[in-house]
């Protein structure tokens, strides 16, 4: 029994060191893709306080000390880290040339601080008729008429201002008629910057009986409220924020000059505490994340309708059959077949259409129904560039 074993594994290795083992290895290279395809994601998410402050000892990523990044850049910079870590298969699929035919997207919403500057020292002043009858501009009616005038009275008043300066000016304006206000000039950076300030009227709409608050809580509490009141004709968008400058009584008939800022969420405002919202999409290159501003879209039957018109006259039968059953037709046998430059044509009219003031470097997923004996779907990439879209 011993001896046919022998025999076996003597015969086994004589035919195994005959063959070419090469052969077998170019074998296995020819059947084997080139590029491996990943599984694909779409995500959209809001970074947590534990996201940003978790010790990288601990799991955590960026181990801070607040829950916000302190720049754009670094959010950039750090965040494909965080989607390695968290979405380690997520990736891209590949087309039989090798080229990205679909890949992982993120859209991710992150804090950025990012503080507001307000004053150091405070300068209260009223413009006195000598102060209009210096400016051949304003001497004849002892009033401002243009925000320029007060920028130069201001230059003329105070030659070395002081960094972060608030001037709390009291003055006339015309526009329409003659009123006096008081607002808030801060001078930053070598520029004065104005911060709006309320009238006599605006304190007694919030229920002063007085022009100033009693406290801040009471001006933090209240602000918001006229803000909204304000803007409901000209409405603000998430994220606007606006600076205002209030007055606080101080006791013995003194009132002393602040500024707040104020941030909209879309709906209300709020005191702004020096952190804003950013939101970046971040797409994978086939080896890891990188910011990007593809936009998925698929091709509704009303983007399918207006190819079929836009392109009857050149393509009469290809316009004319998507246009009735929906999908291209990309069976090359077809006289109704539509090729690629035929698609990058109706997707150019049809981009531009959508969306005429996409910035160059604009990228697209463009995902449509197609028929090639059968009905599915098939994606295409373009860019803008040059002010036309191509593939990529």
């Amino acid at each position: 029994m011993k001896k046919i074993v022998y025999l076996l594994m003597v015969f086994t290795l004589v035919f195994t060191t005959a063959c070419d083992p090469m052969e077998d290895i170019y074998d296995d290279l020819d059947s084997s893709p080139t590029k491996e395809n990943d599984i694909i994601g779409n995500l959209e998410y809001t970074f947590t306080d534990e996201d940003y402050t978790t010790d990288i000892e601990d799991g955590g990523y960026f181990g801070f000390s607040y829950p916000n990044f302190s720049s754009t850049e670094q959010a950039k910079e750090l965040i494909p880290d965080f989607l390695t870590g968290e979405y380690p298969v997520w990736g891209v699929t590949y087309e039989e040339d090798g080229k990205i035919k679909e890949a992982s997207t993120a859209k991710m919403t992150f804090n950025i601080y990012a503080p507001k500057k307000t004053e150091k020292s405070l300068v209260i002043y009223t413009v006195t008729t000598a102060d209009y009858d210096a400016n051949p501009e304003t001497e004849k009616y002892n009033n401002f008429d243009d925000m320029s005038q007060i920028y130069d009275f201001l230059d003329l008043k105070y030659p070395n201002p002081a960094d972060r300066v608030l001037v709390s000016l009291t003055y006339k304006f015309f526009s329409g008629g003659v009123k006096t206000l008081n607002n808030g000039f801060l001078y930053i950076n070598g520029e004065w910057e104005m911060v709006n300030g309320f009238t006599d009227d605006e304190y007694k709409t919030m229920g002063e009986s007085y022009p100033n608050f009693s406290n801040e809580d009471e001006a933090e509490a209240k602000i918001p409220v006229f803000l909204l009141d304000k803007y409901k004709y000209t409405p603000k968008k998430a994220g606007d924020i606006e600076s205002t400058m209030y007055k606080i009584y101080v006791g013995g008939g003194v009132t002393e000059s602040y500024i707040m800022y104020f941030i909209f969420d879309g709906s209300t405002w709020s005191k702004y505490e020096g952190v804003i919202q950013e939101t970046i999409q971040f797409g994978h290159n086939g080896k890891t994340w990188v910011p990007d501003n593809t936009i998925k879209h698929t091709l509704t039957s009303d983007d399918v309708a207006f190819i079929s018109n836009a392109l009857m006259d050149k393509y009469p039968g290809p316009a004319d059959n998507v246009g009735y059953f929906g999908s291209f037709d990309r069976r090359s046998s077809s006289s109704n077949y539509w090729n690629d430059e035929m698609l990058l044509e109706a997707f150019n009219l049809l981009l531009d259409n959508k969306n005429p003031s996409a910035e160059e470097g604009q990228k697209y997923t463009l995902t449509y129904i197609i028929y090639n004996g059968a009905t599915t779907n098939e994606t295409k990439n373009v860019i803008k560039t040059s002010g036309v879209w191509v593939y990529q």
